[in-house]
């Protein structure tokens, strides 16, 4: 997902026109900052051992051991270009435009802001459900 795609998808959630970016930029760019902040800070985590093998760097440290760096997101800025990436798994790509609404129009619209909190709420209990599940695995070998 880049900026573009997310702020479009804000917008679209609050039914608004396309110049409603200008007018509330500030506000979209901290609510999105925000909702990317408690997905690096909630959600990953708990998921962390699945994104692992699928997107993380590792490194080897001083014992030999592969250690698994933990990407940094990237906070939004009035400088982000539209096609610069936000640096989010695809699997929570859905989360992101839901929470970032759910923040946006809690001022404005208590209605579409409960809603929009709710599909973000049910959606991650459902990735968090699916990613969490124990993974099987075959042991080799032994005595």
């Amino acid at each position: 997902m880049n900026w573009k795609e997310l702020k479009d998808q804000v917008i679209d959630l609050g039914f608004e026109e396309d110049d409603t970016y200008t007018e509330y930029s500030r506000v979209i760019i901290n609510a999105s900052n925000r909702a990317l902040q408690i997905l690096y800070s909630t959600v990953i985590p708990q998921i962390s051992d699945y994104l692992k093998g699928k997107w993380g760097k590792g490194y080897t440290d001083a014992n030999g051991k592969e250690q698994w760096i933990y990407p940094t997101r990237k906070t939004i800025t009035t400088e982000t270009n539209d096609e610069d990436k936000i640096f989010v798994p695809t699997e929570l790509d859905p989360l992101v435009p839901l929470l970032a609404a759910h923040y946006i129009w809690l001022d404005d619209d208590l209605t579409k802001a409960t809603i929009y909190w709710n599909e973000y709420d049910d959606l991650k209990q459902q990735i968090l459900a699916t990613y969490m599940r124990p993974r099987g695995c075959v042991i080799e070998g032994g005595w």
